[in-house]
């Protein structure tokens, strides 16, 4: 996650002071406000957005509906997350927001209240910075990264009752969209902040699983599905716990070890859906070398084939994990490794132990496995070396 400031919960009034000097085009004094608030400033005057603004302007009927049944995957996608999210608000005023790229608001869960006040943005609502300036949609589209601009942090005036974060949600093909929380208070946001995260990295692995059901080739489609569906299960597991997690967090209590264990999940979905990645998508050019990190690539793969593993019982264990940094093309390593592997689980004798030895060997790097068995003895297995990197 992109974290664009160490600075938390700034100065509200000294905030506001800023804001009426920079809309009246006075100088402010440095540091008077987290740089990637002052860049959107800067952003939403240059592009003539108006500080005074009550509300964020909206598209019409017509055009909204369009939008809606254009972007109905994403928004299927993250329907129950934007649920969870709205219930660790609780009962504070919230709504928890989903927009697309181009900022536009796509859905939204909040509490009565919220839902009810017509002045609050709605589905078709414009919440790029040229439309609405600094803002937790907009911004975070902008900057490509996590960011939460409290109270007069945000540039037109008719949100500054607000405190918003925004998350950019990236899919197989590139961003496409915003996950967004809009609260009152600080107390609000820092309660509902790992779980914006962990639902953000969530839908993500959904949208890739998604995708990569159907564009893996023949030769991988058996063992891609296998593990497509060992990755759905293990996402439903997490949404459980970000679901009880939430509500356990809306009555009030410390839930911090759960949220911890459900953001490690969504983050190593997030890490094995890159790998997942790397191995289904199809070439659309000639092998690109580049130099990597052999024994990350290894374990990236470990963790995938962690399920499969135990269904034919057998384990992987780290004999030697040299590090050595190989130059090859990552789809073409990641896929001669994973098919090692499998040939070496479809070989082993369940009960038995998959040693792997990660290291330099005469000019490259060399991942060698070996079965040890439950008395005792080891047979070696393959072996893949790629080119070492100068």
């Amino acid at each position: 996650m992109n974290f664009l400031s160490n600075v938390r919960h700034p100065d509200v009034a000294q905030v506001r002071a800023a804001w009426e000097r920079y809309v009246r085009h006075e100088d402010l004094a440095p540091d008077t406000l987290r740089p990637y608030v002052l860049r959107a400033w800067e952003r939403a005057r240059a592009s003539g957005c108006n500080p005074r603004l009550g509300r964020a302007d909206l598209l019409g009927e017509r055009e909204t509906q369009q939008l809606l049944a254009q972007r109905h995957e994403v928004i299927a996608a993250t329907a129950p997350f934007l649920g969870a999210l709205s219930r660790a608000a609780g009962a504070s005023r919230h709504a928890a927001m989903l927009a697309d790229p181009d900022g536009r608001l796509l859905r939204l869960v909040g509490d009565a209240e919220t839902m009810a006040d017509e002045n609050f943005p709605r589905p078709g609502s414009l919440l790029d910075e040229a439309h609405a300036g600094a803002n937790g949609v907009g911004t975070s589209i902008a900057e490509n990264g996590y960011v939460e601009l409290v109270g007069p942090e945000h540039f037109i005036e008719g949100f500054h009752a607000f405190t918003c974060q925004g998350v950019p949600i990236i899919g197989p093909q590139g961003p496409v969209g915003v996950l967004s929380m809009s609260v009152r208070t600080l107390a609000t946001a820092d309660r509902v902040r790992d779980i914006l995260f962990c639902a953000t990295e969530a839908v993500e692995c959904d949208l890739l699983a998604k995708c990569l059901s159907s564009t893996s080739g023949e030769d991988m489609e058996h063992i891609l599905e296998r593990l497509r569906q060992d990755m759905v299960q293990r996402l439903t597991t997490a949404r459980l716990r970000m679901e009880l997690a939430a509500r356990r967090i809306a009555a009030g209590a410390d839930v911090s070890a759960m949220v911890q264990t459900s953001r490690a999940m969504s983050g190593q979905f997030a890490r094995q859906a890159q790998t997942w990645r790397v191995l289904a998508l199809e070439r659309t050019g000639p092998a690109q070398p580049e130099s990597m990190e052999l024994a990350d690539i290894v374990q990236d793969l470990l963790e995938l084939l962690a399920t499969e593993a135990r269904v034919v019982g057998v384990r992987f264990e780290w004999a030697a994990a040299e590090r050595v940094r190989v130059l090859d093309d990552r789809q073409v390593l990641t896929r001669r490794l994973l098919g090692g592997f499998l040939s070496a689980l479809q070989k082993a004798a369940s009960g038995s132990t998959l040693l792997i030895d990660v290291g330099p060997a005469a000019g490259s790097g060399r991942t060698a496995l070996r079965e040890r068995f439950e008395d005792g003895r080891v047979r070696q297995g393959p072996v893949v070396e790629s080119l070492r990197a100068a």
